[in-house]
């Protein structure tokens, strides 16, 4: 048996010289006590400095086949009692669709042009310029999402159209929803935040002031250098 032997000085450290710059990201604009809470970030891929809402009730989210016709479907709502997954619409003529509901049952057909109603799903399909045919479809899918956050969209119905947080780190929920976190209290710089456009900086203030953020202009976000 052979040992290998190593030879260890006094000093086998070596002196060296190291020099880190901190670059702050500008986000936060105050030393107001900052505030975070632990939040489920339902979808999507959100960065720090989001401005998030909570989702206080069911959405529905709509998607198209391939359709040879153009028409769309809207004015859409949930009835009394929805069931959480996807209906799928089916054309059956130009002006005829079939409605299937998430487990499958065959509810009444709906007409294009008439407002479709009943106890899980209100909808209407028009038409457009091209006629539908026989097999284009639109799926139209009930979100169970209640409690979770996700960007708040002034125009959105769930909830979330109100602002109530700042997201303190990138989230990627792209393949489902994911822990996060939130900064609930605090002063913010408003060039760094991140919003959707359907905010303008003045009515984001205004929102997001009874929840106890504030935010604050400035000249720039841009790192010091």
């Amino acid at each position: 048996m052979s040992l290998n032997i190593s030879t260890i000085g006094d000093n086998s450290a070596q002196p060296f010289m190291r020099a880190e710059t901190y670059v702050p990201d500008q986000l936060i604009a105050g030393n107001l006590k900052l505030v975070t809470q632990p939040v489920i970030i339902a979808s999507g891929t959100l960065s720090r400095g989001t401005v998030i809402g909570q989702v206080s009730s069911l959405n529905v989210e709509t998607k198209a086949g391939a359709n040879a016709g153009n028409g769309a479907v809207g004015s859409i709502s949930l009835g009394a009692s929805p069931l959480n997954g996807a209906y799928v619409l089916t054309a059956k003529s130009a002006t005829d669709f079939g409605v299937v509901d998430p487990e499958g049952n065959a509810l009444a057909d709906a007409t294009v042009g008439t407002a479709y109603t009943s106890a899980e799903l209100n909808f209407t399909i028009t038409a457009g310029g091209t006629a539908f045919s026989a097999g284009d479809s639109f799926t139209l899918t009930v979100v169970d999402a209640v409690g979770t956050f996700k960007e708040s969209v002034k125009t959105a119905s769930d909830g979330s159209q109100t602002p109530v947080g700042v997201l303190v780190d990138n989230v990627d929920a792209s393949a489902g929803a994911v822990e996060g976190a939130a900064y609930v209290m605090g002063e913010f710089n408003a060039r760094a935040l991140i919003y959707d456009a359907s905010w303008s900086i003045p009515t984001l203030t205004t929102a997001l002031r009874p929840y106890g953020i504030f935010v604050k202009s400035s000249v720039s976000a841009a790192d010091p250098s």
